[in-house]
C-alpha cells in the first residue's frame, strides 16, 4: 500500500504537469471547460475559466514533483510544503462529486450486473475522474509526509492514554453528524417535511429516497466508526465465519476511514463555501427556510476531521505500544502442567510486572 503511495504522487504529477501544458495549448478535455465539464465552475480550479485552470493544473504538477522528491531525503523539512499541497489536491479542491461518486458506486455496479442500468447512467465520467486522482494524488502525499514525521520506537504510555482519550471523543463525533444527517433525511422519505417546507418534499419526489439510501450508508460507516474504539474492531467476532478470532489488519479499518474523512471534508467545504456566498440555494434548488437540507452538510468537515483523529489514535493503539496488536489469552496451565514446572522462581514473574509503578 505505501509503495503504491510513493508511486501515485510522482506520476499523477508528471502527468498532469504534462498535461496542463498541452491544455494550454489548445488539447481538448481540458476538466477546467465548461465545454468539457458543464459543473466546472462549482470547483475551484474550474470557477477561474480553462485556461487559468490548466495553468493552475500544469503548476499543480510541477510542485507535486518537487515535494514527492524532496520527500525521499532524509529529514523532515518538506513535510509543512507535502502537507500543504497534499490537502490542497485531496480536500480544497475537489468538489461532492467524489463522495457522491464513491458512495453510488456499488448501487450502480448491482444494477449493471442485474441489467437495471438506467438510460444515460454514467460512473465516473472524466470530470469526476479527474477530481478523483487528483484526490489520490494529494493521499498519497499525506502519507509520504506522515511516513517522514513518524518517530522512531513505540510511544510512552502517557502519549497511548492521550490518544485512547482523543480517539473515544473523536469517534463519538464521528458519529453524531451522519446520524443527524440520516435522520433528516430519512424523515423526508417518510413523508415528514422535516425542517422543509411541504411544497419542497414534494419537489424531490422519489429523490428523497435517494437521500434515505445516502443516511442509511452514513449509518453504516458511523457503526463501522464504533469498530475505532471497540475489542471488534481489532478481533474478528465469532460470526464472522472463517475470519472470528482473527486479528483485523490496521488497514482495513484506517484505510476506507481515511478515504472517507478527505471526501466528506471536501464536500463540506463546498457545501460551506457556498453557503457563505449565499448561492447554496442557487446552486441546489433550496429555496429559504429549508434548514435541514443544507445545515448537516456544514457539519461534515467537523465529521471528516474527527474520523482522521479517530483512525489515527486507532492506529497508535494498535501499532504504535510495542506490544502485538491483539493480546493473546493462554488457557491457565493443567495441574499436571504446573506440578512439572515446579514452583514459581523470580524468574517467572512477567517481565511486564517488574516495570510496572509503585
Amino acid at each position: 500500500m505505501r509503495r503504491t503511495a510513493y508511486l501515485i504522487a510522482p506520476l499523477w504529477s508528471l502527468a498532469y504537469l504534462v498535461l496542463g501544458l498541452a491544455w494550454l495549448a489548445g488539447l481538448g478535455g481540458n476538466p477546467a471547460d465548461p465545454a468539457v465539464d458543464t459543473d466546472a465552475d462549482i470547483t475551484l480550479i474550474g470557477m477561474w475559466g480553462p485556461t487559468a485552470g490548466a495553468a493552475i493544473l500544469a503548476a499543480l504538477g510541477a510542485a507535486g514533483l518537487v515535494a514527492s522528491a524532496l520527500l525521499r531525503r532524509p529529514g523532515r523539512a518538506a513535510v509543512p510544503f507535502a502537507v500543504t499541497l497534499g490537502l490542497l489536491l485531496a480536500v480544497v479542491l475537489p468538489d461532492y462529486r467524489v463522495l457522491v461518486h464513491i458512495a453510488y458506486t456499488p448501487i450502480v455496479l448491482v444494477l449493471f450486473l442485474l441489467d437495471r442500468m438506467p438510460d444515460g447512467g454514467r460512473l465516473w465520467p472524466w470530470p469526476v475522474l479527474n477530481l478523483g486522482l487528483m484526490c489520490a494524488a494529494g493521499i498519497a502525499l499525506l502519507v509520504q509526509a506522515k511516513d517522514a514525521v513518524r518517530a522512531d520506537g513505540p510511544p510512552d504510555a502517557g502519549s497511548l492514554a492521550r490518544w485512547n482519550r482523543r480517539g473515544r471523543w473523536a469517534v463519538a463525533v464521528a458519529v453524531a453528524v451522519p446520524v443527524g444527517y440520516a435522520f433528516t433525511r430519512v424523515m423526508w422519505a417518510l413523508d415528514i417535511p422535516f425542517g422543509i417546507s411541504r411544497d419542497f418534499l414534494d419537489e424531490l419526489g422519489d429523490a428523497r429516497y435517494a437521500g434515505a439510501a445516502l443516511g442509511a450508508m452514513g449509518v453504516g460507516g458511523a457503526i463501522l466508526t464504533l469498530g475505532l474504539v471497540q475489542r471488534w474492531g481489532e478481533v474478528f467476532p465469532r460470526w464472522m465465519v472463517g475470519l472470528r478470532g482473527r486479528r483485523v489488519p490496521v488497514g482495513l479499518a484506517t484505510v476506507p476511514a481515511r478515504l472517507v474523512a478527505v471526501t466528506v471534508t471536501s464536500a463540506g467545504l463546498m457545501y460551506i463555501r457556498f453557503a457563505v456566498t449565499g448561492e447554496f440555494g442557487e446552486r441546489f434548488g433550496f429555496g429559504d427556510g429549508q434548514w435541514a437540507a443544507i445545515l448537516p452538510e456544514l457539519f461534515w468537515p467537523l465529521w471528516g476531521a474527527a474520523l482522521a483523529v479517530a483512525s489515527y489514535a486507532y492506529e497508535v493503539r494498535r501499532r504504535g505500544s510495542g506490544v502485538p496488536e491483539v493480546a493473546v489469552e493462554k488457557a491457565p496451565p493443567t495441574d499436571r502442567a504446573a506440578h512439572q514446572r515446579g514452583p514459581e522462581r523470580e524468574h517467572d514473574v512477567p517481565r511486564q510486572a517488574l516495570t510496572m509503578p509503585r
